[in-house]
């Protein structure tokens, strides 16, 4: 499901790319004209905007768009080893980034990444000026019978690279799925479309301008839906649990009216755990209980309150109609055992050393409270359940009170 979440945008804007290429000549002229500036509007907003967030990967994505995007304009890219060289390296620089992890822009943990781009880009020119007989021959022969390839003036080694890369990236987008990685695979999509329609050599294709203003754009708009995406990620959900924040409960508390019920909860004896166990225990044991969290029925909405503490928000039900979702959640929380399968470390102390898969119970208590149909703001319910969760520690903890 997180695999079709993150790929579906990046799909959606493929298909309109590829709709817009066939359908270029039938815009306004306005608009074709306004299509000719809309990448370079865009790789100035998405390369501010990495710089601003520190995100290389996306940053470097906009660079190799606009590297493929100059080169091809120029007349040395017209000729079969030029081209051939620029669309085999550009996809591999685009998986080499995509894996190198993400080491910020201008630090000098991100030199690598710029060194590999400078060395292919020298490599290249040196390939180029001087055309040794093995480049040629690498880059230009026919590996397979040419009758099956009379669909694309791309040289067979072109394609080879292309399609491993492509399948490189999808395979990482299946593994791990990410905006980050979704972004990298749309990119790489666009770019060797861009690369395949925008050669000139005689053929059906050799519409250059229209590749690069169609796909471009379209690449760039990825890196954007990309970026925007991450930060609205990294302003509303909570870094480590993966459940919305405090800044998403306060939206929720502003649109919220009517009956509602909140729930709070908080982990028992949790500092003596992470006295005992370490801090990287501590918070496997958060990301549990968030994971058990994200799944509470009664269409709860759950979110990371502050340390150790969590929120639930029941829209359309009563205290009488949520309790029993609460209680099933505390149950299935405290009767999954927890294995501690590490030494943690105590703050800077030495590290702690549990007995190795250990298994420890871990429970939780949970107070809530309801709108009862008054003008209370949501703050002041969640305040009732605060209390009341101070209530449900008062009776002995592992127990859900109202």
């Amino acid at each position: 499901m997180k695999v079709v979440k993150s790929l579906f945008p990046i799909i959606v804007l493929l298909i309109g790319a590829f709709y817009g290429y066939q359908k270029y000549y039938q815009l306004p002229v306005s608009a074709s004209i306004g299509i000719t500036y809309l990448a370079h509007m865009l790789a100035i907003i998405v390369v501010g905007l990495s710089i601003r967030f520190s995100r290389s990967s996306l940053f470097f994505y906009v660079l190799l768009v606009v590297i493929a995007n100059v080169a091809l304009r120029l007349d040395w890219a017209k000729g079969d080893l030029a081209y051939s060289l620029l669309s085999a390296f550009i996809p591999l620089l685009l998986v080499v980034l995509t894996i190198l992890p993400d080491r910020g822009i201008f630090t000098v943990k991100a030199i690598p990444a710029y060194a590999i781009l400078l060395l292919v880009g020298v490599f290249s020119l040196t390939v180029i000026m001087i055309s040794p007989a093995w480049a040629t021959f690498f880059f230009l022969t026919d590996w397979l019978p040419p009758q099956y390839f009379d669909w694309t003036n791309q040289s067979q080694t072109v394609l080879i690279v292309s399609f491993a890369a492509l399948y490189i990236l999808l395979t990482l987008c299946i593994l791990n799925p990410s905006l980050h990685m979704a972004a990298g695979f749309g990119v790489l999509f666009m770019l060797v479309a861009q690369l395949h329609f925008g050669d000139q050599t005689p053929l059906h294709f050799g519409d250059r301008s229209r590749s690069l203003n169609v796909f471009g754009s379209a690449a760039l708009l990825m890196c954007l839906y990309a970026i925007l995406q991450e930060t609205w990620r990294m302003a509303y959900l909570d870094e480590l649990t993966g459940l919305p924040g405090r800044r998403a409960l306060g939206d929720k508390f502003r649109k919220i009216s009517g009956q509602y019920t909140v729930a709070m909860l908080d982990v028992d004896h949790f500092k003596k755990f992470n006295d005992t166990y370490g801090h990287d225990a501590g918070d496997a044991v958060l990301r549990m209980i968030a994971a058990k969290m994200s799944k509470v029925s009664g269409g709860g909405q759950s979110y990371r309150y502050g340390g150790e503490e969590f929120s639930i928000v029941f829209t359309g039900k009563k205290a009488q109609e949520a309790v029993r979702h609460l209680e099933a959640l505390r149950e299935e929380i405290a009767n999954k055992p927890f294995i501690i399968r590490r030494a943690g470390r105590r703050n800077n102390s030495a590290p702690v050393k549990p007995v190795r898969n250990n298994s420890v119970k871990v429970t939780v208590s949970i107070g809530f409270a309801d709108s009862g149909g008054n003008k209370a703001s949501p703050w002041d319910v969640l305040k009732l359940s605060d209390k009341a969760l101070y209530r449900a520690k008062g009776k002995g903890r592992n127990c859900v009170s109202e």
